[in-house]
């Protein structure tokens, strides 16, 4: 068998007549049940590398008829889960078999023969032996078999689109990122195959329509996941959205908030097509339940933080300026300790005028607001004050802070 492998690896696709004739018996030793379907692990993959080869040199005639090439891809497809190993001895071998499927185009193959079944088998053994340890032509070939699957389908059956979807549905502690990154890339590529699709299962979701793919994924993270590979599909779950920041349900409106917030922290700005949901997700900043004034609050802090300088910021910035006044002092205080987060990470972040606007809770009617005021202020002036010592910033802007603090001896109850 490895002499048989290594001569049929030197040679060269769509050989003459008379190469053909010549290695009809090789085939149809290999094809032979016994050894299609032989229990030796060893025996199996190196069966598959002879037949990966055979595919490669007769493509794009198939070598063997249906039943036999049905038993093929079984063998070919099982030999993948060993791709988790990239130590093992057989690592090389597999990847060989990997690519030459990639590049020779057979998978489409079982397309034809309605192996349904195998074609849900790939993807699911390609999720779980992914890893960030596979060189890039693992990885590349990974790809071009999912995606040479899902276009060449006539339709995307419900089974492979819940494998597809549970990779991002699931909590990212249950998934790895590798796994997250294939079925992003993939979906990427197949946007447009797939958009129907995805738009039903999201639709579907968000209605509550009780559907077998509801059960164990959470749509928020697919969401979460679409909308960095593929914004597009989901122009038409905007409005679904916007109706569970407005829900009656506390629950809904905060696990809303919490996904718009998550949404805003990507590094891309916000979308055109989401710019009507994002003022929404602003206007939950007056929601009449403070838990989710507050849970507003935090998103826009994370956001905020991981990029200062990005395109929304002056916008959430003027709404939460807006907050300091709000009716609940935890809020109060949770305001003013975000864009003081937001100076202390850069100076230049937020504008003199909003941090005097901040400044003003120094005489705020509650005394913890105003004593975490005054120690906020304080940490910016210390930030301030070693960028002058080293020379990194050479300003005066921030010396009034010294005297709003030094204002608060005046104040009784705050001496």
């Amino acid at each position: 068998m490895q002499q048989a492998a290594s001569c049929l690896s030197e040679l060269e696709q769509s050989p003459s007549p008379s190469m053909l004739e010549s290695m009809e018996p090789c085939l149809n030793a290999i094809a032979k049940p016994e050894l299609l379907k032989h229990q030796d692990k060893d025996v199996k993959l190196l069966v598959a590398s002879c037949i990966c080869e055979i595919t490669r040199i007769t493509a794009p005639e198939a070598p063997y008829s249906d039943d036999v090439l049905r038993d093929i891809f079984h063998l070919i497809v099982g030999t993948f889960i060993g791709l988790d190993d990239v130590n093992s001895p057989s690592f090389g071998r597999r990847v060989v078999i990997l690519e030459t499927v990639a590049r020779y185009r057979s998978c489409v193959v079982m397309l034809d023969l309605e192996c349904d079944d195998l074609v849900d088998d790939i993807f699911s053994t390609f999720f779980t032996v992914v890893s960030d340890y596979h060189p890039e032509n693992v990885l590349t070939s990974m790809k071009t078999i999912m995606i040479l699957l899902l276009e060449e389908s006539e339709d995307i059956h419900e089974n492979l689109l819940h494998i597809l979807l549970t990779v991002l549905g699931r909590k990212k502690s249950d998934t790895s990122m590798a796994a997250r990154r294939l079925a992003m890339n993939v979906i990427r590529h197949c946007a447009t195959k797939l958009e129907s699709y995805i738009k039903q299962f999201l639709m579907s979701s968000m209605s509550g329509d009780d559907i077998s793919l509801n059960a164990e994924l959470d749509y928020h993270e697919v969401i979460y996941d679409i909308y960095q590979c593929a914004p597009q599909i989901l122009s038409e779950v905007i409005p679904y959205l916007t109706g569970e920041l407005l829900a009656d349900k506390l629950d809904t409106r905060l696990k809303a908030v919490k996904l718009l917030g998550d949404l805003c922290a990507l590094p891309q700005p916000i979308s055109e097509a989401f710019q009507p949901i994002f003022f929404e997700f602003l206007k939950r900043l007056t929601d009449r339940v403070v838990e989710v004034r507050m849970s507003v609050v935090e998103q826009m802090r994370i956001c905020l933080l991981s990029n200062p300088f990005r395109v929304e910021a002056p916008q959430i910035i003027g709404s939460l300026c807006d907050r300091l006044l709000d009716y609940d002092e935890n809020v109060r205080k949770q305001v003013v300790g975000t864009l003081c987060d937001v100076a202390c990470c850069s100076l230049k972040s937020i504008s003199i005028e909003t941090l005097k606007v901040v400044s003003e809770r120094l005489r705020d009617k509650s005394l913890p607001v105003k004593k975490y005021t005054m120690e906020r202020l304080a940490e910016i002036y210390r930030i301030y004050c070693l960028k002058c010592s080293d020379g990194s910033i050479s300003t005066i802007e921030f010396e009034w802070i010294p005297g709003r603090i030094l204002r608060c001896f005046y104040d009784r109850d705050f001496r």
